[in-house]
């Protein structure tokens, strides 16, 4: 599928904008989360310039600017140095109502230092005899203290990822989302193909575009690729805190923590405050792409690189398996974020910073003017929920100290006649199937 999917606040955000011409904002987010895309969508019916920077030479970079130039006036310019580029684009612009989308200005200030000066100049000075939207881009948000408009995209949620493959089933869905995430261009890369499909052709081939993707995502975005890798299998492998992550790859606390942070900053890290006794930062790999790569293509590096990726994957079925069961996890917690008032919502830890094996996570959400505590327990394989699961959840639910509390049994594999009857006689008890988790948009 081409084009632009979901994105709709993003767009309406814009077409405001644009009434208010002239104006100047920014649109900031990591690559390939879409800002081109979007930017092409909104300029589809407008007259646009488009100039991007390239991590050439000054001369390249003055190349294209020329190109986005003559391609918009219609005649061979010529501009020497970026001192030139602001009065040029005023003067071809005129009174004519205009976006103009300079993309990759760090790799325009790479060549050219001045250029930030020069465009504060033009927003602050120039821009006010014109119709032109201005738009700069960039991955990272410090473009924001400049601007008095931003725009930053973040990863698709779980459901607007559903307009990329209208064709699939929630299951299939969910296996997309638990590779490619919230980022449209691997998104796209799945093309209508099934899921499971693509995992053993794309993911467990050395050379496959998202196993290159993968690899290149740490080496481009991270501080140290050597110390990134051992902090990425350190937490695939089930460390949490910078502590523990120091003792498992042997890097010192500090310059651990150091990594971390990056890692985190540059989104490939989550953190979360332990609900434990300890209350200390715990860390898990955001990136749905990284989480799969080394929760489970990493573990068989030497079958996928020297015997055979075809055997890799028959052999990390259970691996592939397990990690669906935690993704499935992560998007019913979505769900209640995206369907509830809520005030918390994260796993149950007990005083040692482990994770509660019958509860997947708790939350206090806000029903009529009830504040209530949601207990969940969550299986996206296997036989049919059944009452024991249920009563299970119900007994270790005692231990929480919260009043109100409701049990919410979420299930990929469907519930049996037993508990779907418990469950109707009991308003504390809700049933969520894989289908209702997908429902809506």
């Amino acid at each position: 599928m081409d084009g632009c999917v979901g994105r709709e606040k993003e767009m309406q955000f814009l077409c405001g904008l644009w009434e208010k011409t002239p104006v100047a904002c920014a649109v900031c987010g990591r690559r390939h989360l879409g800002k081109t895309s979007l930017l092409k969508e909104f300029t589809a019916d407008k007259d646009y310039i488009y100039i991007t920077g390239t991590q050439g030479l000054r001369s390249d970079n003055l190349e294209e600017i020329n190109r986005a130039l003559s391609e918009f006036s219609g005649r061979r310019e010529r501009i020497s140095d970026v001192g030139e580029l602001f009065p040029r684009l005023k003067e071809i612009c005129g009174r004519r109502k205009v976006v103009v989308i300079i993309d990759r200005l760090a790799d325009l200030a790479e060549n050219f230092e001045e250029i930030n000066a020069y465009l504060r100049n033009f927003i602050n000075r120039e821009m006010g005899g014109t119709k032109i939207m201005l738009v700069v881009c960039d991955n990272d948000n410090s473009l924001f203290g400049r601007f008095y408009y931003t725009l930053e995209l973040k990863p698709m949620t779980y459901l607007e990822c559903k307009g990329f493959h209208p064709e699939y089933t929630p299951l299939q869905h969910l296996k997309a989302y638990a590779i490619a995430g919230g980022t449209p261009a691997y998104q796209h890369l799945f093309d209508g193909k099934d899921p499971d499909e693509v995992i053993r052709r794309q993911m467990f081939y050395h050379m496959s575009v998202f196993s290159l993707e993968a690899e290149g995502l740490v080496s481009t975005e991270a501080l140290s690729l050597g110390s990134s890798t051992k902090v990425l299998s350190a937490i695939a492998g089930g460390a949490e805190s910078v502590r523990q992550i120091s003792a498992r790859t042997s890097l010192a606390s500090s310059y651990c923590n150091k990594i971390v942070e990056d890692m985190e900053h540059k989104g490939i890290l989550g953190k979360e405050v332990s609900s434990g006794a300890s209350r200390r930062a715990v860390y898990s790999i955001k990136s749905n792409i990284l989480a799969f790569y080394y929760r489970v293509v990493y573990r068989y590096t030497h079958m996928v690189e020297f015997e055979s990726p075809e055997k890799a994957y028959e052999m990390a079925r259970a691996d592939i398996d397990g990690y669906m069961e935690g993704m499935f996890k992560a998007v019913c917690m979505d769900y209640v974020a995206r369907t509830y008032e809520y005030k918390f919502i994260g796993k149950l830890r007990r005083k040692d910073d482990t994770v509660d094996d019958v509860i997947d996570f708790l939350a206090s959400f806000q029903e009529g003017r009830s504040t209530r505590t949601m207990v969940a327990a969550c299986r996206l394989y296997g036989e049919p929920m059944d009452r024991p699961e249920l009563d299970g959840l119900t007994e270790r639910a005692r231990k929480v100290d919260h009043s109100d509390k409701m049990r919410f049994l979420f299930s990929g594999c469907g519930f049996t006649p037993a508990l779907e009857k418990a469950a109707a006689k009991d308003p504390s008890v809700r049933l969520i199937s894989l289908d209702d988790v997908y429902a809506g948009r």
